[in-house]
């Protein structure tokens, strides 16, 4: 029986006569459509969770450790530019060493007040000129009120997390508290009051819930060296390529005694492997929902042997081998896997490019779902329900499909379909023809 022939009874098994009623058939139909509704959520979870870490990640190696940071220690210089030009001196080196752009920060905390209440607050203070020469701020942050700039000196650009805590706004004044350290029982306070001229959002609470942006020139005097440190931004163009360790060994080999470089994988390695491990865990999830779909293949297959053993004997007795009739089961199975591919994988990408607004759809539902059962009940507490809270999850889940990925799911199911044909083929081929056609 040759191969050809194999092929053409399998279309035989899978496509139907019609006249002709087969429960075996309906079940293979039935496992095509379960290996579609199983594709969906795997390609979407995949989806979504790629774009939540690759959103998180370059939020917070762009916008909070950079993709290099250099840590510079208290310098001996005593006026503040003398320090800068220093520090400019090596900053120029280090974009010439590295082939990125280095950014001058000095970070620290402090007590901020506003119309309503206190909080710790993350004081940066930078160059007004990062927002549009940062290509992670011009990119990630969005202005919600003012602008991200400073039009004097004593000028602040805060998160919108802490504006709305300290219910402040555009034009209002926030009261910034720092406590300077000059000996074991000496600790002198020291208050500094902006104006805010601008309320930004990363679209990611976690790093921008307590950011509070002022002017270099007034950060680097009002944050006490104690309390406070002083480092280089590099961001580059490769992040997450091989030249990123080069870049990381040539300023490593140039800077100064007293000077420390860190990649933005040395700063932040717990959370990148929670994420990567988080996103196999759920795959894991969804393989195992996949592999229950594809038994059902099995399943349908046993049940077509079982209606067909007369075929089968009367195939045999003309000549068909073992082998070929194996071989017939074990290519409807694969085609059952591929039909469920073609049906699943097109319907799994559109729920994935849409999701956002799925999920808009489904949280304006569910909302509106409780508070017609509240009206009912007569409860007055209702709080709204809120799918993806920005203080755990990106506002808006970045779409990004990879077809590498997309191509393995869709060999991994084929894959699956052809492992769990196999039982059902060998006994199929296994039938006994003369002991079938004496019982018939």
């Amino acid at each position: 029986m040759t191969l050809k022939a194999s092929f053409l009874y399998a279309l035989r098994i899978i496509l139907p006569n019609y006249k002709s009623v087969s429960n075996g058939r309906k079940s293979l139909f039935g496992a095509v459509f379960g290996i579609a509704l199983s594709l969906v959520p795997l390609i979407v979870v995949l989806v979504v969770a790629d774009g939540m870490i690759e959103g998180i990640t370059e939020r917070m190696i762009g916008l909070s450790s950079y993709h290099m940071q250099v840590l510079c220690p208290e310098s001996s210089l005593s006026g503040f530019d003398e320090q800068v030009g220093e520090l400019n001196r090596i900053a120029e080196k280090l974009e010439n060493l590295t082939g990125g752009t280095a950014f001058i920060e000095k970070q620290g905390m402090a007590l901020a007040a506003g119309k309503k209440g206190r909080t710790g607050a993350a004081i940066r203070s930078v160059d007004g000129d990062i927002f549009i020469n940062n290509e992670a701020f011009k990119t990630y942050i969005e202005v919600l009120e003012g602008q991200a700039a400073f039009p004097d000196a004593k000028s602040a650009v805060i998160g919108r997390a802490l504006a709305e805590k300290l219910e402040l706004k555009v034009g209002d004044t926030i009261r910034l508290i720092t406590a300077n350290l000059l000996s074991a029982s000496d600790i002198r306070p020291k208050m500094l009051s902006c104006k805010i001229s601008g309320i930004v959002s990363s679209g990611y609470e976690e790093i921008d819930a307590l950011w509070v942006f002022v002017p270099f020139k007034t950060g680097f005097s009002f944050l006490p060296a104690s309390s406070s440190r002083l480092c280089i931004g590099i961001e580059t163009d490769f992040p997450f390529s091989e030249r990123l360790e080069k870049a990381y060994r040539s300023a490593e080999d140039f800077l100064p005694a007293g000077y420390r470089i860190k990649r933005w994988s040395d700063m932040n390695t717990a959370q990148y492997e929670n994420y990567a491990s988080t996103k196999m865990l759920l795959i894991l999830i969804m393989f195992l929902i996949l592999l229950i779909a594809s038994v059902n293949i099995s399943s349908a297959l046993i049940m077509v042997v079982m209606e067909r053993k007369k075929e089968i004997a009367i195939l045999k007795s003309i000549g068909a081998s073992s082998s070929g009739i194996s071989t017939a089961f074990l290519i409807t199975g694969i085609i059952c896997g591929m039909g469920g591919v073609c049906l699943g994988l097109p319907l799994g990408l559109v729920c994935a490019v849409n999701c956002n607004e799925i999920i808009e759809f489904s949280e304006k539902a569910v909302n509106l779902i409780l508070k017609i059962w509240y009206r009912i009940t007569g409860q007055t507490m209702y709080s709204p329900v809120t799918f993806l809270d920005p203080a755990y999850y990106l506002q808006t889940i970045p779409v990004h499909i990879s077809f590498r990925e997309m191509f393995f799911i869709a060999l991994q199911t084929l894959g699956l379909s052809a492992l769990v044909s196999v039982f059902p083929a060998v006994r199929a081929g296994k039938e006994k023809p003369l002991h079938i056609l004496r019982k018939t």
